[in-house]
């Protein structure tokens, strides 16, 4: 800094002093103590003007020895003209005055070390604010991207770019949140139905084997039967008796394999009803009036109170399928003599058949298709065990609330048509 002081002082103040040649041209020449006078107050130096036989003719502060003494940082000497005459000036500045300079500086210098820090600090504290801190938290929000945390939001509010990074990562994460959500739900309805895929596959299974084990047993039964007669090995030698006992096996498996188709068909995922208004009161009558004659042949009592007014739109086959099989199991299941009560009021249908008891666990299996209560599966003591498995398909099908549960009197199937 001292040289560059010293280096720009030394043209302004050569160029000061041309400019003082000039004017000490055009003057008196007796005129001339006030100009250099002027000058070395406006420049801080020493001056003095000799003629051409180096006589001094005026001098401010220095004279021509001190400026010999080589204390000064910058000195001149100029030539000028005035009425013919040759004249010249020698000016210097002293070197205190740089020093000045240097000590000022050197003075300050502690104190601006301290602002220029204090200011760095500041400047440093801003650009963390402004510039840094939202970038930190943009590069935080992209690590909770990558683990598809998307909880977040950039609360910057802000034109420039790092503002319209925020908002694009605002609505991206909006648009994955939506996208991810969308995707959990899918995902869950297609595990939904994997699961129900599976247990339609095990139900499929399951009631195949099932059907096998029933069929065998008929089968069995009737090709022994029939071996004996064609034979005429013993008590099978009366052809005529015993070819009536294979005809009704044939009609039970007749039956159950219509059960069986009806169950399967009634299973299949396309299977769907058709829908009319049905008079459930009077479509009850119907199906209690033709099994009237079973019911008369264990001498069980009847009590019903159905109202006939009650209507609700269904499949109307399907429906007395399903209360037939209910009416059917009453009578096959309650002892000779029991009572069977039928009540149809404000869109509930009970029946109530006394004399038996379903234990609990039992209850939880009972509309498993080809499951008895009985473990011997014998046709005199029940069907094939399809009744009930289709009048849970119907119902599920038409929506409806249905139960099976044990009352002070015995067991009590209720439907709520709602």
């Amino acid at each position: 800094m001292p040289k560059a002081f010293s280096s720009e002082q030394s043209e302004q103040f050569t160029v000061n002093l041309h400019a003082l040649a000039n004017q000490l041209e055009t003057i008196n020449i007796d005129d001339i103590g006030s100009y250099i006078t002027d000058f070395a107050l406006n420049n801080q130096s020493g001056i003095t003007v000799y003629d051409s036989d180096d006589n001094e003719l005026d001098q401010v502060n220095f004279s021509k020895d001190e400026a010999s003494k080589g204390d000064q940082v910058v000195s001149g000497t100029i030539s000028f003209q005035n009425n013919g005459n040759a004249y010249s000036l020698v000016a210097i500045i002293p070197s205190n005055s740089v020093e000045q300079l240097l000590g000022t500086f050197k003075h300050v210098f502690p104190y601006m070390i301290a602002i220029i820090l204090f200011l760095s600090a500041l400047a440093a504290l801003l650009y963390s604010r402004i510039i840094a801190r939202p970038i930190v938290n943009i590069s935080n929000i992209s690590k909770k991207m990558t683990a598809l945390d998307m909880t977040w939001r950039c609360n910057i509010a802000r034109s420039d770019e790092i503002g319209v990074l925020a908002f694009n990562l605002n609505t991206m994460a909006e648009k994955l949140t939506c996208t991810l959500e969308e995707l959990q739900l899918a995902n869950e309805k297609l595990q939904e139905d994997i699961e129900r895929e599976r247990q339609q596959e095990k139900q499929r299974i399951d009631f195949f084997r099932a059907v096998s084990h029933e069929l065998k047993t008929p089968i069995t039964i009737l090709k022994g039967e029939l071996e004996g007669v064609i034979y005429g090995v013993g008590q099978y030698k009366n052809r005529d008796t015993y070819l009536r006992d294979c005809i009704k096996t044939v009609i039970d498996m007749e039956n159950m394999v219509k059960e069986i188709l009806s169950a399967s068909r009634m299973a299949d995922a396309d299977f769907s009803i058709s829908v009319t208004e049905v008079n459930v009161g009077q479509a009850i009558k119907d199906c209690w009036r033709k099994l009237q004659g079973m019911a008369e042949d264990k001498m069980m009592s009847f009590n019903s109170e159905i109202e006939t007014s009650f209507l609700y739109y269904g499949d109307e086959d399907m429906l007395k399928k399903a209360f037939s099989n209910i009416l059917v199991n009453a009578i096959t299941y309650s002892p000779v003599g029991a009572s069977i009560m039928i009540s149809l009021k404000d869109g509930v249908f009970c029946v109530e058949n006394t004399g038996i008891y379903i234990e609990q666990e039992e209850i939880k299996h009972i509309y498993q298709p080809f499951y008895r209560i009985d473990k011997s599966h014998n046709r005199n003591t029940g069907g094939s065990g399809l009744g009930l498995y289709i009048v849970k398909t119907i119902f599920d099908g038409h929506g409806l609330s249905y139960e099976i549960s044990n009352s002070d009197k015995g067991v009590q199937f209720t439907v709520v048509f709602k």
